[in-house]
């Protein structure tokens, strides 16, 4: 898969990829003067520099020094952070896969896989509706940004944000400098499922 400096490249010299990007997977690379205005940090001082944001205020990052590829961490705007993909590519490629990635954070019992694959089958339905075309805008995706899709990408999103330090906090430098939970939800999908009667 390509290095980040490409990707990044990429999406800034091509508007079409750029919003699809923006329609599917809600990464913004053109709004980074808000992801500047806040001085966030690794509490292993490894630095980060901001990609892209999303349209709730959630933050893409590439962490440590300028490298072909670095990790991705994504920083919502809820208080949760977390590693998303080794690389640009690799997580572009997994979100792209699974454009619903959130959800399947967010319901996953705690960060159980088992959790997540039965999110994943309950939302299938809606994200087909909500995207009849979503094999189009992969492959375009896919195509356009040089991307391997996974074969797993549940187990590919799961293996990235397992692979966060436990002792290496997402710190925004604001009164309370607090570390941010991780991106792995407590719920489960009965959450979002109709109760009888």
């Amino acid at each position: 898969m390509p290095d980040d400096a490409v990707v990044l490249q990429l999406l800034a010299e091509t508007p079409d990829l750029s919003g699809i990007l923006r329609e599917l997977i809600d990464f913004e690379v053109e709004e980074l003067a808000y992801a500047g205005a806040f001085a966030a940090r690794l509490s292993s001082g490894e630095s980060l520099q901001a990609i892209a944001v999303d349209g709730t205020g959630g933050r893409y990052f590439l962490v440590g020094a300028p490298a072909p590829a670095r990790r991705v961490l994504f920083a919502t705007s809820e208080g949760s952070a977390g590693l998303i993909g080794p690389s640009l590519a690799g997580a572009l490629a997994t979100m792209v896969a699974v454009p619903h990635w959130r959800d399947l954070l967010g319901f996953s019992g705690g960060g159980r896989l088992d959790e997540m694959r039965r999110t994943l089958a309950w939302l299938a339905d809606g994200e087909q509706r909500r995207h009849p075309d979503l094999g189009e805008l992969q492959i375009a995706l896919a195509t356009g940004l040089g991307l391997v899709l996974p074969d797993d990408p549940v187990l590919a999103l799961w293996e990235a944000v397992s692979a966060a330090d436990p002792d290496v906090d997402f710190i925004d430098d604001d009164d309370e400098a607090t570390p941010w939970d991780s991106l792995f939800g407590v719920w489960t999908i009965e959450r979002l499922m109709p109760r009888p009667g």
